[in-house]
């Protein structure tokens, strides 16, 4: 048996592949009031549990808060994002390598599936070359902007 002590570990990733996890992962994530996970989907099943505070949450076309105590199951390939009514810490259980995906539309209108590589996220797969790497501060980048067109809350 595995034992893995998250007592004082500051990263978010609590338990994941660096721990000898193989197939799924723990993440802990506070999110500030106003914070916003813009809409995307895995390629796994993804559990967003609720530790503190509140989220606006969406899971395809249906919204809903979500408090203290709640877990939201997100089915494979399920859109999903919220935005954090007020500081809040959230944990979230899923599938390692299920990767992180967005819907693009392009100037024809056609829409085609991008995936985002995050370097150091559990869900995220490696890129066939290495300048396919997003950073963080991009990645939320791009979560506010879809939000601004897409607001929720």
């Amino acid at each position: 048996m595995k034992v893995i002590d998250i007592r004082g570990i500051t990263v978010d990733a609590l338990v994941g592949p660096q721990h000898g996890a193989t197939r799924l992962y723990v993440w802990c994530v506070t999110a500030e009031h106003g914070q916003v996970i813009g809409l995307h989907h895995h390629h796994g099943e993804e559990l967003i549990r609720v530790l503190y505070g509140r989220l606006r949450f969406r899971v395809g076309d249906e919204e809903r808060e979500l408090q203290a105590g709640e877990v939201v199951i997100v089915p494979p390939g399920a859109a999903h994002a919220y935005v954090a009514l007020e500081d809040t810490e959230i944990e979230v259980y899923g599938e390692i390598g299920a990767g992180e995906f967005f819907h693009v539309t392009d100037a024809d209108g056609a829409v085609r599936e991008e995936e985002i590589f995050v370097r150091g996220h559990p869900w995220s797969r490696t890129p066939a070359d290495e300048s396919q790497y997003s950073t963080e501060a991009e990645l939320l980048a791009r979560y506010r902007d879809w939000y601004t067109h897409n607001p929720f809350a």
